[in-house]
This record gives structure tokens, sequence and C-alpha cells, in this order.
């Protein structure tokens, strides 16, 4: 009984005592991952979070239209060149932000997690791959009836596909947060 006592006992709660250390840090360690990782992905998200819906519905027929009724003034090529420029650069910046925390995150990350954060930068790779026919297809439909007529219809079928996989992006994005906010005990 003395050996149970003044050994084993000891000996026991010290093991649970780092076992429960153990699992607080990796607690603290993927909270502290996980916030960080969170903070990028909303940056991310800002600068994706173009409805590419009202872009190509909206933003860039005004745009076009403007360049129309302008006579293709300096002025309005320069507009035009900005709402162009500032959708690339979005979904660019957007993807880097989003993909070069990943790394530190997946250290820590459970497997599940791991699994949906293959499946978000995959699903940006597809959209970002999908710029150069977007803009192909744009260029395509800027036919010289439409600067005649002044009606800009930019329903290409690349403009469906795009619009689904940034949904897809969106649902993805917050599949992950609330996987975290699981993981973390916090359960909405």
């Amino acid at each position: 009984m003395v050996f149970i006592s003044s050994g084993l006992l000891p000996f026991l709660l010290h093991k649970y005592k780092m076992h429960r250390e153990r699992a607080e840090k990796l607690f603290d360690t993927r909270k502290q991952e996980y916030q960080e990782y969170f903070k990028r992905m909303e940056d991310a998200a800002r600068l994706t979070a173009q409805d590419y819906d009202e872009y190509l519905s909206v933003t860039l027929p005004n745009a076009s239209r403007n360049l129309y009724e302008s006579g293709s003034s300096p002025e309005a090529m320069v507009e035009y060149q900005k709402v162009m420029n500032d959708f690339t650069k979005g979904i660019n910046q957007g993807f880097q932000k989003a993909t070069t925390e990943l790394t530190s995150l997946r250290i820590v990350c459970t497997p599940s997690l791991a699994t949906l954060l293959d499946d978000f930068e995959k699903q940006y790779t597809n959209l970002m791959g999908m710029q150069p026919q977007m803009l192909k297809e744009i260029k395509e439909s800027m036919t010289p009836e439409a600067f005649v007529t002044g009606d800009f219809n930019f329903e290409t079928p690349t403009k469906v596909i795009m619009i689904d996989l940034g949904n897809k992006i969106k649902q993805t994005r917050d599949n992950i947060i609330a996987l975290m906010r699981s993981e973390l005990g916090y359960e909405s």
C-alpha cells in the first residue's frame, strides 16, 4: 500500500498532468493558427467576394457602355482597364492570401480540416485557371455590332461556371470555419 501511495500515485498524476498540458498546448497552438488563418481567409474572401454575376452583368457592361458613349476617350479607356484589372487582381490576391498560410495550418490541423483545405485550394486554383478563358470570351463578345448598338452581352459559358465555382468556394470557406469552431469547442 505504501508503494502505491508513495510511487505509483504520483507517477500517474504526473502522467495525467503531462497529457493534459500537451492537450492544452495543442489546443492553444491550434487556436492561434486557426485565428490567424481565419483572418487571412476573411481578407481573401473580401478580395474574391466579387459577385461574378454582378461584375459580368452590371460593372463590365457599364464600363463598356461608358467606353462606347465617350467615343473611346482616354479617360473611359483608363476606367475600362481599371475595371478589368481590379477583377483579375482581386482573384489573384485572394488566392495568394488564402494559400500562403496553409503550410503552418496544415501542421496542426485535423485530417478532416486538411481535406477541406485541399478542396478550397483546388477550387480556387480552378477559378484562377478560368480567368484567361473568361477574358477571351469577353473579348469575343465585344463585337463591332455591340459597339454600334451599345448593347454588350457578357452572358458567357465561363460566367456560369465561375459563378458556381465562386459559390462553392464561399461554401467551402464556411465549412472550414465551422469545422475550426467545432474543433475549438465553439459550437454554433
